[in-house]
């Protein structure tokens, strides 16, 4: 499972755990609260053209001319 953690670096919230939960801990977190530091798999972050948080254990792909897709939940 995982859980929010403080980034020793930056100050602001990232994650821990075994890394299948990501989104929904990404979700919980306040808008700008989220640590830049270390990477979200399974979320599409602010200004890569969606802001919405995918579930699973991967991003959502991109079609074959190269696109990619937005799950809004």
């Amino acid at each position: 499972m995982c859980y929010e953690v403080k980034c020793s670096t930056c100050g602001k919230t990232t994650w821990g755990g075994c890394g299948w939960h990501v989104p929904s801990v990404y979700k919980g977190i306040a808008e700008g609260q989220h640590c830049r530091c270390h990477d979200w798999p399974g979320v599409k972050k602010v200004g890569d053209g969606c802001s919405s948080a995918t579930e699973g254990g991967s991003s959502a792909g991109g079609g074959a001319d190269g696109g990619s897709t937005c799950n809004i939940l």
